[in-house]
């Protein structure tokens, strides 16, 4: 056993909680997830898990800790990208002596010096951008003007990068059993080599997690729904084979799991009878709605964790600064730059009732568009879905999500609500404007940008 637990992240992109038999979901779509409703009764299970507007956002937040608007990582659109001078959660937990390898899409940088192997990681095995290019070949415009497809990488250190296969369709279908294969190598060497690894699992071919949603051959049908439910009976069967080979090197007891959703359920791109369920929230990806910043998240480590539901808010920037204390190393937590997360190990081990979290800022793009605090949420701009406008509102709404969650009934000057523009939102959007003077690399800023030597 190693004096360092091992960490596996397990993330999902674009579902809600309503996918889910742990939170009451799936089984409306016709779908079933024994395996993490099982995980989650093993766990702390987050009902108030709360992320930011889009892929690349979400993910840059998750590596570094820090809101996009400070990293530049604003739009899942190309211009995105991790500085050299930014840090990420893989390059501290290499100094620790982790062995780290991400499978699947990376989405934070798309040149060399902003690689994953770039940024912490000594392996990867998956693609840059997004899933929908496995659909270009296919695509007679995109053959007609000869441009170059989209490739499955593979890189196995700072420098190092190599195409391996066109991304189409049927690569697309199939490479999760290739992302399992290799994760479960991992976790083989690095028990026989007694090191700790930090496994950062990306995994997309299932229920309206990324358009194409392709379920394998062997899950086609399997479920009583459509293809949705179908991709997440595959998602769960996937997920209990990663736990299953925990259990058989017998590392169970000293590997950190988490199972999170970097965005809420697809409502743009899909047709209607291949989206994902809603859950009690309004809207998905792409929007400022609860269905969108609101997904799932849980956490196991057995023996540490005490398993439990909890509706206290947790925010993806919290897991840099939580795992890091988890692990017994907060020193290794940055203080020459801002960190966004808040350490709530205490909170997730039980050792506290309450979150060390009380509100988060919400962004769009380049723009603050609003603001969660505890039940209430302030929206100054809204965006209904992704081929939505960016609505700039000439009254901030205020919502009571307690007793409006399907945030149709903006609480504005007629109500007593209006004390949230003044005595809450307005003040902290002042010091978030403050810091950001110092502590801020904008969109498209060159690899050698630092915001401190500006």
């Amino acid at each position: 056993m190693n004096d360092k637990p091992n960490i596996l992240f397990f993330h999902i992109d674009n579902v809600s909680q309503g996918d889910f038999g742990c939170y009451g979901g799936a089984f409306a779509l016709g779908a079933k997830t024994p395996n993490i409703d099982q995980f989650a009764d093993e766990s702390l299970l987050l009902t108030n898990y709360n992320v930011e507007a889009q892929c690349t956002p979400t993910r840059s937040a998750l590596m570094t800790g820090r809101h996009p608007i400070r990293t530049g990582c604003i739009t899942a659109l190309p211009g995105s990208g991790l500085v050299a001078w930014e840090l990420t959660i893989a390059d501290q937990l290499k100094e620790l002596g982790y062995r780290n390898a991400i499978y699947g899409k990376w989405h934070c940088g798309e040149e060399e010096g902003r690689y994953p192997t770039d940024k912490g990681f000594d392996y990867w095995y998956g693609i840059n951008g997004s899933w929908d290019a496995a659909l270009w070949p296919q695509d007679k415009w995109f053959q007609r003007e000869d441009f170059e497809p989209e490739h499955v990488l593979e890189s196995k250190g700072s420098g190092d990068l190599r195409e391996i296969k066109v991304l189409d369709a049927e690569v697309r279908r199939n490479i999760d059993l290739e992302f399992l294969e290799k994760a479960t190598q991992w976790m083989d060497d690095s028990v026989q080599k007694k090191e700790p690894f930090f496994i950062y699992f990306n995994y997309f071919n299932h229920s309206n997690v990324h358009f194409p949603t392709l379920p394998r051959k062997e899950f086609e049908g399997s479920s009583n729904g459509g293809v949705v439910a179908d991709c997440l009976q595959m998602l769960d069967a996937d997920f209990r084979t990663l736990l299953n080979k925990l259990d058989s090197l017998g590392i169970r007891d000293d590997t950190i799991v988490i199972i999170a959703g970097d965005n809420g359920r697809d409502t743009s791109f899909h047709a209607p009878n291949n989206r994902s369920a809603s859950g009690v929230w309004r809207g998905g990806y792409f929007s400022t709605y609860e269905g969108n910043n609101r997904t799932i998240g849980a956490i196991r480590w057995p023996n540490v964790i005490e398993p439990r539901s909890s509706d206290e808010m947790v925010h993806v920037v919290d897991w840099f600064p939580t795992l890091l204390t988890m692990i017994d190393h907060n020193e290794s937590i940055p203080t020459d730059r801002v960190i966004d997360g808040v350490d709530q190990s205490d909170f997730v081990a039980g050792k506290q009732e309450h979150s060390n979290r009380d509100y988060f800022h919400m962004f769009f793009d380049r723009r603050h568009v609003g603001m969660r605090w505890k039940n209430f949420k302030v929206l100054t701009h809204r965006v209904e879905s992704g081929p939505s406008p960016v609505e700039e509102l000439a009254i901030p709404h205020v919502y009571n999500l307690t007793v409006n969650p399907d945030e149709d009934t903006p609480y504005n000057f007629e109500s007593a609500h209006s004390w949230m523009l003044y005595k809450v939102f307005m003040p902290k959007a002042m010091e978030l404007q403050e810091s950001l003077k110092l502590d801020n690399v904008p969109f498209g800023a060159p690899l050698d940008f630092n915001p401190y030597e500006k």
